[in-house]
C-alpha cells in the first residue's frame, strides 16, 4: 500500500496525456454482448470485462480463476474437470449425470462448450473475457439460464508479432506460452499460439511418497485469417488440448475411529492438503474443435456472419475412494477398499449459427439468426469394493455401466433496438425446439473381476432402458435504456431457460424420468457512470432472479448414490459495483463487489442430511428446505487489483512496477441437503508482485508471490456417508503461499 501511494505525484501530469495512454478506459473497451460491437459503458447488460492483460497481471490463468477476478463468480471444484462447475449470482449446476448441462455457459470465439468440463482450458493469447450475469437465453441461447463467460482470443496481425512469457513457482511449477503472428501474403494473416505448463502437486501421499493434485498439460491453436475480397472474410481456428493430471479429495473430517486410525500418521482437518491412499489418482482429458467464421459485407451495409465448428473431447478419470492405504478390508464392515472408481467420457458436437445484423435504418436497427446445435455423449463407468460380510469373510462385489446422451438443438431468434433521441429501448425473441435422447445398460452379471458378484442397492439392479424427451419454448428480454452526460441507465426483463436433464449417472433406474426444464424470470435494473476524461467509471446492477424447476443433486441418507431433482422454486437478489479509478496513465485501481441473497423459495420435499433428527427438520427422510441457501453462494464477495509505475528516470530503458489483486467471499453452504459439516468460513486471497518492464512495453520481468498471508482453506467440501461418514476437501493451489518469477518478451 505504501509502494501504491507513489501515485499522488504521478496525477499532476497533463489530463490530455494521461487520457492517451489510460488502456483501462471503459469507453474505449469493446463488448460483444449483444452480439454486436459496442462499448462497455454503452451495453444495457450487467458484464464483467476482463483484459488479457489483467489476466496476466492477477496470474489468472485459466476459466477456473476467473472468480478471482470477477466478484459475481464462484468456482465449486470437483474431483476432477467434469465434476467441476462455475456459479454467476450463486446459481449454477453441480451433477454427477452427464445428461445435464452447465447453466453457465462456457463460449471460446462464439462456440458454446456442450460440458463444463470442455470449458475449463487454459487461456492463451486471450483478447478478453466477458462475462454476462445473469440469463442469456436470447442471444446465447444455449444452457445459459445462469450466465454466460465469453472468451475472445486475439486476432492475427498484418505485421509480424509475437509475445513469450514464462513462469516458474515453487512445487516445481512452470509454465511457458507463445504466440507468433503475421501475413502470409496479400490479404491472408496467421497466428499460432501454444503452452506447455506442469506442476509437481501439493498433496503428498504418505502411502507411496508420491505427490497429487498436479497437472501436465499443454496445447495449440492456430487461427488464419483471409480477406478474400473488400466485402467478404474468413478465418478458420483449429484448436488441440492434452491434460494429464492427478486430482484427489482430501479428508477433512471422519466420524468412524477405524478410518483415521489406519490413516495415520495423516493429520485430518479443515486444512490438510495431503492424502494416504494405495491408489493413485488420474484424471486425463484431450480435446480438439475446429470452426469456420464467415462475415460477407452487403452494399447496404447489412453483415452476414456465419460460425460453423465441430467439436471433441475425451475424458477419463479414477480415484481412490475410501481414501485410506488399506490393502485388505477390515473387520469394521462400515468401511471397505472402495480402490475403483473409474469412468470415461466420449463427446462430440456439431454447431452451426447465422446471423444478420442490420445498419442503423433510420432510428431502429435489428439482428436475426438461426442456430443448430448436436451433442453425442457416450459414457461409462465401473466400480468395484471388497467388504467383509458378517461371518468375516471378503466379499468383492463390482459392476459396469454405459449411458449414451444426445441433445438437438434448433432455435431461430432476433433482438432489435429503436432509439428515440437520448432514450433507446430493445428487447429480442428466441424460439428453441429441443430433443433429449437417452439410454443406460447395465447387467448386474458383468462384473469388472471374474468371481466378484453385484453392487448392493440400485447401482447392482439391471437397466437396459432408453427415452426422449422435447419441448418447445420462448424465451426473450425487453427493457430500456436512457443515455445522459455522464452515461447510462437501464432497466430490463429476461426470460431464460435450460433445457431438460436426465439422470444417466451410475446408479440411474429403468422408469427414470427427465428433470423438467429450468426456466428464469429476471429483473434488472443498472447505471454505468464516467468521468468526461474517463478517469474514473462506475458499473452498477441491482438484480432479482427467480428460477423454476432448478436442476440439482443431493445424496440421500443413509446412501452412497446421488439423485437428481428439480428443487422447487429459487431466486437471487443483490446488488453489483464495479469500478475503475486511473488518475494517470502510471496508476490503476480497480474495484467490484457483489452483495447477493441467493435462496431456495420452495422445496418442501427436500433430502435430509446424514444424522438430521425429527428434532432438527427431518420427517419421513424429508425437509423443507424453503429458505435455505443455494450451494456456493456466499452473501458477499470483493475483487479488487492495483498497479503503480514507478518511473526510473529518462535514461533508464524500464521503469518498476508494484501490483496487487485480492479476493474475498464470506461463508458458504456447500450442500443442497444443508449439513452444517460442508459449510465453509470465510477468507481472503491476496496476491501481489513487484518487477520491472521496458518503457516500449517489449519486455519484463516480476517476482510474484500468491496467498501472501497463508489463507490455508480448501476449495470446496463435501460430506458423505462413506466409510462410515467423513468430510472431504478439494485443495486448491492457492491454498498454501508460494513464490514464483515470471518473465515475458514480445516483438
Amino acid at each position: 500500500m505504501a509502494a501504491l501511494g507513489i501515485a499522488a505525484p504521478a496525477a499532476a501530469q497533463s489530463t490530455d496525456a494521461a487520457a492517451e495512454d489510460r488502456s483501462a478506459s471503459s469507453n474505449a473497451i469493446v463488448v460483444t454482448a449483444t452480439r454486436r460491437e459496442q462499448t462497455l459503458q454503452e451495453v444495457p447488460v450487467a458484464v464483467s470485462v476482463v483484459s488479457g492483460e489483467l489476466l496476466d497481471n492477477s496470474g489468472v490463468s485459466g476459466v477456473d480463476q476467473i472468480s478471482q477476478a470477477v466478484p459475481s463468480v464462484t468456482f465449486t471444484q470437483g474431483n476432477n474437470e467434469n465434476n467441476s462447475s462455475l456459479n454467476i449470482r450463486g446459481i449454477g449446476t453441480n451433477v454427477f449425470s452427464s445428461g445435464v448441462e452447465p447453466s453457465v455457459s462456457i463460449v471460446f470465439d462464439d462456440v458454446v462448450m456442450a460440458r463444463a468440463g470442455q470449458g475449463f482450458q487454459d487461456f492463451i493469447d486471450v483478447q478478453r473475457i466477458e462475462v454476462l450475469r445473469g440469463p442469456q437465453s436470447t442471444l446465447f441461447g444455449k444452457n445459459a439460464s445462469a450466465g454466460v463467460v465469453s472468451v475472445t482470443t486475439k486476432d492475427a496481425t498484418d505485421y509480424l508479432s509475437g509475445e513469450f512469457d514464462a513462469m516458474y513457482a515453487e512445487g516445481n511449477e512452470y509454465q511457458v506460452r507463445g504466440s507468433v503472428s503475421g501475413p502470409i501474403t496479400e490479404g491472408v494473416a496467421a497466428r499460432v499460439s501454444g503452452f506447455y505448463k506442469q506442476f509437481d502437486g501439493m498433496s503428498d501421499n504418505l502411502f507411496n511418497g508420491d505427490t497429487y493434485n498436479g497437472y501436465e498439460a499443454w496445447g495449440v491453436r492456430g487461427k488464419v485469417q483471409i480477406e478474400a475480397t473488400d466485402n467478404f472474410s474468413l478465418e478458420f481456428i483449429g484448436d488441440y488440448r492434452n491434460s494429464v493430471s492427478t486430482p484427489t479429495f482430501v479428508l477433512a473430517k471422519v466420524l468412524n475411529p477405524t478410518v483415521a486410525e489406519v490413516n495415520k500418521p495423516l493429520e485430518i482437518d479443515l486444512t490438510n492438503t495431503d492424502v494416504n491412499v494405495n491408489t493413485p489418482p488420474r484424471s486425463d482429458s484431450e480435446q480438439w474443435g475446429a470452426q469456420m467464421n464467415a462475415e460477407y459485407l452487403f452494399g447496404n451495409d447489412f453483415v452476414l456472419n456465419s460460425t460453423t465448428a465441430v467439436r471433441s473431447y475425451d475424458f477419463q478419470n479414477n480415484i481412490d475412494v475410501d481414501a485410506t492405504p488399506a490393502l485388505a478390508p477390515p473387520a469394521d464392515r462400515s468401511y471397505f477398499l472402495w480402490d475403483l472408481n473409474k469412468g470415461t467420457n466420449n463427446l462430440t458436437q456439431y454447431s452451426q449459427e447465422l446471423r444478420l445484423e442490420s445498419p442503423d435504418l433510420g432510428g431502429f436497427d435489428f439482428l436475426i439468426g438461426a442456430f443448430a446445435y448436436h451433442v453425442d455423449l457416450d459414457s461409462t463407468f465401473q466400480r468395484r469394493w471388497v467388504q467383509r460380510n458378517a461371518a468375516g469373510n471378503v466379499v468383492p462385489r463390482s459392476g459396469q455401466f454405459s449411458s449414451n446422451n444426445k441433445t438437438t438443438n434448433l432455435a431461430a431468434f432476433v433482438s432489435g433496438n429503436v432509439y428515440l433521441g437520448d432514450l433507446n429501448l430493445f428487447g429480442g425473441l428466441r424460439v428453441l425446439h429441443e430433443k433429449l435422447e437417452w439410454s443406460v445398460l447395465r447387467d448386474p452379471a458383468d462384473v469388472v473381476v471374474t468371481g466378484d458378484i453385484a453392487l448392493p442397492g440400485a447401482a447392482g439392479q439391471a437397466a437396459d432402458f432408453s427415452g426422449s424427451a422435447s419441448d418447445t419454448a420462448v424465451t426473450g428480454n425487453i427493457g430500456a435504456r436512457y443515455d445522459f452526460g455522464a452515461g447510462n441507465v437501464y432497466a430490463s426483463y429476461a426470460r431464460g431457460y435450460k433445457g431438460a436433464g436426465v439422470n444417466t449417472a451410475f446408479a440411474s433406474l429403468e422408469g427414470t424420468e427427465p428433470v423438467e426444464p429450468e426456466t428464469v424470470d429476471a429483473f434488472e435494473v443498472g447505471a454505468k457512470v464516467s468521468t468526461w476524461d474517463d478517469v474514473f467509471s462506475v458499473n452498477l446492477a441491482l438484480f432479482y432472479t427467480q428460477y423454476q424447476n432448478y436442476q440439482a443433486q443431493a445424496q440421500r441418507p443413509n446412501d452412497i448414490t446421488f439423485e437428481l431433482a428439480n428443487a422447487g422454486e429459487i431466486s437471487t437478489k443483490g446488488v453489483e459495483i464495479e469500478t475503475v479509478f486511473q488518475p494517470s496513465k502510471l496508476t490503476t485501481f480497480r474495484l467490484g463487489a457483489t452483495y447477493m441473497d441467493a435462496k431456495i423459495d420452495e422445496f418442501p420435499g427436500g433430502p435430509c442430511y446424514s444424522g438430521q433428527t425429527e428434532a432438527q427438520g427431518c420427517v419421513n427422510d424429508a425437509q423443507d428446505l424453503s429458505g435455505a441457501d443455494l450451494p456456493n453462494a456466499p452473501e458477499f464477495r470483493l475483487t479488487g487489483f492495483a498497479r503503480q509505475t514507478v518511473p526510473f528516470g529518462d535514461s533508464s530503458p524500464v521503469d518498476g512496477f508494484v501490483q496487487g489483486n485480492f479476493s474475498y467471499q464470506s461463508s458458504v453452504q456447500f450442500a443442497l441437503d444443508q449439513n452444517p459439516l460442508a459449510r465453509l468460513d470465510d477468507y481472503w486471497l491476496v496476491n501481489a508482485s513487484i518487477g520491472i518492464e521496458s518503457k516500449d512495453d517489449n519486455y519484463s520481468i516480476s517476482l510474484f508471490v500468491r496467498n501472501l498471508f497463508d489463507q490455508n482453506l480448501p476449495q470446496a467440501l463435501s460430506y458423505s456417508t462413506a466409510g462410515g461418514g467423513r468430510l472431504t476437501a478439494q485443495t486448491w493451489r492457492n491454498q498454501e503461499r508460494y513464490f514464483g518469477l515470471q518473465g515475458r518478451f514480445s516483438f
